[in-house]
């Protein structure tokens, strides 16, 4: 008891509090985590300035019309969120039901990597139910890290300070010209680039690649589709009228044939990530790490 002493003698700190902050700090707006509620609105409001009072620090402040987390607000999140996920893994446990394990990747990992990965997670853990999310790179590592998701999968280079990770494999890139367009495979990729129509990326660091590439042999793309993802690539290529760029990942889900596949020079490193804090409290959540890590591990 006198471990937990300091914060049970004092008023203002309840689950119900603590879970209609974290409710509000996943939403966004306190409108939001109230479903439009005019009565329960007041009251999430009323219970983060009970909070703010207990830990005598500012967890919410003004932004234009609304309200933004603190960095003690940000930090109060994540502990709560690591509390109740742990709390409702050990209710499925007793209840021997479903636990639901939050997994985020860009789309074209989460399409060619981890879906095709599910059949054999859920056979060796037959109880987790995934939801799979996605975001852009740095959001990925923060939302992890602050534990609105469970595990991401990342490029080495933007894990955060905090987190825990395992190294899968090296992930790199080819540019794919249909046979159709070019019987003979193409011995120069910038030349290619320079000489077939392409679904490439708008913008981001291949898009810079690609045009470095190309500047250096005084080249020019041919974009003839501008994506947003690599699955919107991949869709355009099946037509075999222009080529795209594609994530090697999305290779053997192609009819390889019909494609010549030259490299690109970058590779980056792939990581399965986690919070610490998370997988402490978690011990359904430190198995599936290893189960994922040891599914999808290049070998």
């Amino acid at each position: 008891m006198v471990m937990y002493q300091k914060v049970l003698s004092r008023a203002g700190l309840s689950l119900d509090r603590l879970a209609n902050f974290c409710q509000f700090a996943d939403q966004g707006s306190i409108a939001k985590a109230a479903k439009g509620d005019i009565i329960r609105q007041s009251l999430i409001s009323r219970q983060i300035r009970d909070l703010s009072e207990f830990f005598g620090v500012e967890l919410v402040r003004r932004k234009g019309r609304g309200l933004e987390l603190t960095g003690p607000g940000r930090e109060l999140a994540a502990i709560g969120r690591s509390h109740f996920t742990s709390l409702n893994d050990f209710l499925a446990r007793c209840e021997n039901t479903e636990w639901t394990a939050r997994i985020v990747a860009s789309n074209s990992v989460g399409f060619w990597l981890v879906l095709p990965a599910i059949e054999k997670v859920r056979a060796r853990m037959p109880n987790v139910r995934i939801e799979i999310h996605h975001e852009q790179t740095r959001e990925m590592a923060t939302a992890t890290r602050e534990g609105t998701y469970d595990l991401a999968f990342i490029r080495k280079d933007a894990i955060l300070p905090g987190l825990k990770s395992r190294v899968l494999r090296k992930v790199g890139h080819s540019f794919l010209v249909p046979k159709k367009l070019s019987p003979q495979a193409p011995r120069d990729l910038a030349k290619a680039l320079d000489s077939f129509p392409a679904a490439l990326p708008i913008g981001g660091r291949m898009r810079e690649v690609l045009e470095q590439s190309a500047a250096k042999r005084g080249c020019e793309l041919k974009v003839s589709v501008a994506c947003t993802s690599y699955l919107h690539a991949a869709k355009v290529l099946e037509s075999e009228t222009t080529s795209a760029v594609l994530p090697d990942l999305a290779l053997p889900f192609l009819d390889q044939r019909n494609y010549h596949a030259l490299p690109m020079p970058e590779k980056f490193t792939l990581c399965l990530v986690w919070s610490a804090r998370n997988v402490a409290t978690r011990p359904a959540l430190a198995e599936l790490v290893e189960i994922f890590g040891e599914i999808l591990a290049d070998r």
